[in-house]
């Protein structure tokens, strides 16, 4: 059985299998079940694997892509619908007012008044 840095090594070398468990098609477990059985140089891998030329190209366009300019954010705001917005901050406002009266509560704990200290008299032994 391979051992688990080696693995690791296995997936820096292969980025593109990040994109397979992100998106939920497979599992950390059975990319490590596949890589334990088949080792790195087995057909098993080609579904998962481009080859290196598209690797290069993809990593290429997120590159540039990855450049957040002021265009791209003013396209994100266009995109916003205000009612669901208004929507979404209510949801907010109710939360917040919901844990604000749950934590508050725990201030508002009622003690019952101290009652002045008066000393007993000396010579009164108990409740006589």
């Amino acid at each position: 059985m391979k051992s688990k840095e080696e693995f690791k090594n296995f997936v820096k070398a292969h980025p593109e299998l990040i994109k397979h468990v992100k998106s939920g098609n497979m599992t950390w477990q059975k990319f490590y079940e596949l890589y334990s059985l088949y080792d790195e140089d087995d057909s098993a891998w080609h579904e998962y694997l481009k080859p290196k030329e598209e690797v290069n190209v993809s990593i290429n366009n997120n590159h540039s892509t990855s450049n957040f300019g002021i265009s791209e954010i003013v396209n994100m705001v266009k995109g916003i619908k205000p009612e669901v917005l208004q929507q979404n901050i209510n949801s907010i406002q109710k939360f917040l007012g919901f844990v604000q009266e749950f934590v508050g509560d725990g201030d508002k704990i009622k003690t019952p008044p101290k009652r002045a200290y008066t000393p007993r008299p000396t010579g009164k032994m108990f409740e006589d």
